[in-house]
This record gives C-alpha cells, sequence and structure tokens, in this order.
C-alpha cells in the first residue's frame, strides 16, 4: 500500500537572515513542528551567510537552508537576485521583508541627560538621542535609509509577485518599528533622505505600504502585514560607543522590563515574534490594517499585540504606491532590467 503522500516545505525567503531578528526568523521557522520550511538567507555577505546556515546547521541537522546573495540597497542587486530566485523556485510562500539600516551619526548626550530627567522610559524605548545622517544617497543616487529599507524590498515584491501567487496563501511580512510615525514622514520626501529621521520615516512607508499593498494583492492570494520586534538591544551602541556602555544599556533594559517596561524585548529571539505568529497564525485570524508587536511581561514572558496604524490615509497610500512605481519603472527602461 503506497504511503500517504508527503508535503513539500513552505519556502520562507527572509532579508537580513544573517543576524538579528533575520537569523532568529530562521531559527523559529526552523523550530515549527507543524510545517516544514524551506528556509532561504537572503544576505548581502556570502561569508556572513554562510557562517549563519552553518550555526543554523548545527541547531538543526536535518534543517533545508538555502542562500541568496542580495544588497537590498542596490537595485542592481535586487533585480539579479530575484532572476536567481525565480530560476530556483516555483513558488514562495513567506517573503520577510526584514533587512534595513538604522544609520547613526552620534549620540547626543545633551538629550540623554534631559530624558534621563523628565522622561526616562522614553529613554529606553524611543531612539531621540540618536542622531542620523541626513542626505546620504546611495551609487544609484536614491536615499540611502529609503533603498535598504523600503525601495528594495518593493521591488523584490513586484519582480516576484508571480511567485508568490503560486503559493496558496502567501505572506509578505515586513519588519517595521515601533517607533514608526506619520510626524517623521514628508510626502514631498517620500525618499526620506531630507528629514531629521529617515530611519523612522522610512519605517512609517514600510507600515503604508504594507498595508496599501493588499488592495492590490489579495486577488491573488498574496497577503501582507506589518510588524515591529520592540525595543531590542542592537550594536549601535556598540559600535559607537563601545562594549561597557553596550552592557549597561542592556543591564538597563532588563532593569526597566522588570519593572514593567513591556517594550523591551531585548534579544532577537524575542523581537521576531511577531513575525513568527503572522508567519504562523491561520490567515483569517489576522488583520491587514493593524501592526503586529512583540511585548514582553516583566519576567520575560514574549507575547504579540495588534496594533493600529496611526494617521493612515488611503489616499497618500495610492500616491506613495505610484510613485514607487514610477521609479521602479525608471530603473527598468534606463537598464532594460526585464519584469
Amino acid at each position: 500500500m503506497e504511503g500517504a503522500p508527503t508535503m513539500s516545505p513552505k519556502i520562507a525567503l527572509i532579508t537580513g537572515a544573517n543576524s538579528g531578528i533575520g537569523f532568529t526568523i530562521a531559527q523559529r521557522l526552523l523550530n515549527h513542528s507543524t510545517d516544514g520550511f524551506r528556509v532561504v538567507l537572503c544576505c548581502r555577505n556570502r561569508k556572513k551567510a554562510s557562517d549563519a546556515r552553518d550555526t543554523l546547521l548545527k541547531e538543526f541537522p536535518s534543517g533545508l537552508i538555502d542562500i541568496i546573495i542580495v544588497d537590498v540597497g542596490s537595485v542592481d542587486s535586487v533585480f539579479r537576485s530575484c532572476k536567481e530566485i525565480k530560476k530556483k523556485y516555483d513558488r514562495i510562500d513567506l517573503l520577510f521583508c526584514n533587512a534595513g539600516i538604522f544609520p547613526c551619526a552620534y549620540l547626543d548626550w545633551w538629550t540623554v541627560a534631559r530624558q534621563a530627567i523628565t522622561d526616562p522610559k522614553g529613554l529606553l524605548i524611543e531612539s531621540t538621542p540618536l542622531i542620523q545622517p541626513v542626505g546620504a544617497t546611495t551609487s544609484e543616487g536614491l536615499g540611502e535609509t529609503f533603498a535598504c529599507n523600503v525601495f528594495g524590498h518593493y521591488i523584490m515584491i513586484r519582480q516576484l509577485e508571480d511567485v508568490l501567487a503560486s503559493s496558496d496563501q502567501s505572506r509578505i511580512i515586513w519588519t517595521s518599528s515601533r517607533t514608526a510615525k506619520r510626524d517623521d514622514y514628508n510626502p514631498s520626501d517620500y525618499q526620506c533622505f531630507r528629514g531629521p529621521s529617515p530611519y523612522e520615516s522610512s519605517k512609517y512607508v514600510t507600515d503604508v505600504i504594507a498595508i496599501a499593498l493588499n488592495s492590490r494583492l489579495n486577488k491573488r492570494n498574496i497577503h501582507s502585514f506589518t510588524t515591529h520586534p520592540g525595543v531590542v538591544a542592537t550594536n549601535i551602541v556598540y559600535d559607537h560607543l563601545g562594549w561597557a556602555m553596550d552592557k549597561t544599556m542592556k543591564a538597563v533594559l532588563y532593569t526597566g522590563r522588570s519593572l514593567g517596561i513591556k517594550e523591551a524585548t531585548i534579544t532577537g529571539w524575542n523581537g521576531s515574534y511577531a513575525n513568527y505568529v503572522v508567519a504562523t497564525e491561520p490567515i483569517e485570524n489576522l488583520n491587514k490594517f493593524c501592526k503586529y508587536g512583540s511585548y514582553a511581561k516583566p519576567w520575560g514572558s514574549i507575547y504579540c499585540l495588534e496594533e493600529a496604524i496611526i494617521c493612515y490615509d488611503e489616499k497618500e497610500a495610492n500616491d506613495l504606491l505610484r510613485k514607487l512605481d514610477d521609479l521602479l519603472n525608471e530603473f527598468r527602461k534606463k537598464n532594460k532590467y526585464g519584469v
């Protein structure tokens, strides 16, 4: 008697997967017991991607793990990687738009001192003291933060749309930020490089795009969501202020969490929980008009909350999609990229 047919594993592409949130998304999917996943690590650096794959295979010896080299901040790299992806996979079930940058010029110690007195919680969970460089552009003439956090992923979605549509119910899951606010976004600066907060502005744009894409893609059974990881202890402090300040920051975050600051998820594993929930929860239980956030209880237990996107405007969202489409078509014509 023939055995029951085996289900092919779901294919999950994760950008920025060699470290941080992206790496722990891969861990969570490989650890998931119900569905099998083939995890595709989409990374800029081949050595770091290979090291991440080796680390994952030590933890999950039978794990299905592939590597695609892509720099989401480079239009040329994104187009080339999409061509490779379409050759290797006949469908994509999950696309995690996770890679991104948070450029930091310096830490404003005056703001740190003032917030420590007037708003200590805000000092822990907001990025106000981290001064971002303004006006940075890529070699292709795009706003640097916009290219890495927004446009590279938008190109991937458009180029891979047919492959996403080949899945029964594919999901696009953006890693946004809890600090993304409409106040930081200027529609006349949609590439997010003239204002004082390119990172927050770019993440608000990802929230808007994540929602707006549903009106276009749901008819093809492609569903788009946005998430945030809470406050994760990244390498920014270590890179700018050294080992001692990095350890101090983490100690303060753990103390804050024990006192009830739910935003302090601290680790990448904790921060990736909302992405995991959106990836594995039945689609009918999810709200595409909200953002899903990772939060922590004082003793460290992690949970997910559904949150409204403040000030979302459908007309503004559709205008933004048109601008992105026009920009995409410019690159297609200029460099003769195929659809």
